[in-house]
């Protein structure tokens, strides 16, 4: 599945569409409630919020209005740190939609944008409405058509790739799987720093903090689907997935790799048994 970009390089405001900025976080969250629909995890004003950094983040929200009415918004904020004008919540958050009663106006609204505003990971559906960039590939599986069974979903495989998937299932240790252990999250942290080292996108403090943020809040809501493999008392793997109506969505995980060969195939393993149920991934 695309998604799109958007990059503003100029600031072009047409006239005959009333502007306002609005940039208090009050409003904003306001402004979201009222316009957004809510049918997608990022949809969600809490989800989003948990990324939100006061030290470098301003709220930008761009709401348009004709003949007295608001016709709709384009949520921003302004990082201070790169001079730039992103999506509230940043780039971490995926299938970012534009809140407009009309989608036919979108052009307009884009319009309004400050200079150097850069919008990635656009819903694909958007592109409608827009000539946007193309952005990167993300990874979709519908289960439907597989009546939600593992075993359907398998046998999918050519019988090649099946029989090295048990090969290799039966290479992995002894194994015990935790659910919503909310302390492994650490683990994640750790796994990832030591399997991807300056790259991991945890050694980024605030980016960490909002993902443990979103961890808790999906915790709370009784919507999270952390999964921890413990092999010989340690654990050596986690994913958190987050279900959020017929969408199961994997928003974090890690191995140890280096150490424990193929453990990658578990983790997917574990991951498509827990989804034995209506959900998409």
């Amino acid at each position: 599945m695309f998604r799109y970009a958007f990059y503003n390089y100029n600031y072009n405001l047409l006239y005959h569409m009333e502007l306002k900025i609005y940039k208090s976080l009050n409003q904003c969250c306001k402004l979201w409630n009222e316009f957004s629909p809510n049918k997608k995890l990022f949809d969600v004003w809490g989800f989003r919020q948990c990324f939100y950094d006061r030290d470098d983040n301003q709220p930008y929200f761009i709401a348009g209005r004709e003949n007295g009415k608001t016709l709709g918004i384009i949520p921003l904020w302004y990082v201070k740190s790169t001079n730039q004008y992103v999506y509230f919540g940043g780039w971490f958050p995926e299938r970012n939609s534009f809140f407009l009663k009309e989608k036919t106006k979108l052009p307009q609204f884009l319009e309004q944008c400050p200079e150097n505003t850069f919008i990635e990971a656009i819903d694909q559906t958007e592109g409608k409405y827009y000539n946007f960039l193309e952005d990167e590939y993300t990874y979709y599986l519908d289960l439907s058509k597989y009546d939600n069974d593992f075993e359907k979903y398998f046998s999918s495989f050519d019988k090649k790739k099946q029989k090295n998937f048990k090969g290799e299932l039966k290479k992995i240790p002894k194994y015990k799987v935790f659910h919503n252990r909310l302390r492994d999250f650490n683990r994640l942290v750790e796994l990832s720093i030591k399997h991807f080292g300056d790259n991991s996108i945890y050694n980024d403090k605030a980016l960490r903090n909002g993902i443990l943020k979103m961890v808790k809040l999906a915790y709370e809501k009784d919507i999270l689907q952390m999964i921890s493999l413990e092999i010989n008392g340690k654990v050596e793997a986690v994913d958190v997935g987050i279900t959020y109506g017929n969408w199961y969505h994997v928003v974090a995980g890690a191995s140890n790799n280096q150490e424990i060969k193929k453990i990658q195939v578990c983790r997917f393993s574990c991951i498509i048994r827990l989804l034995e149920n209506p959900l998409e991934v």
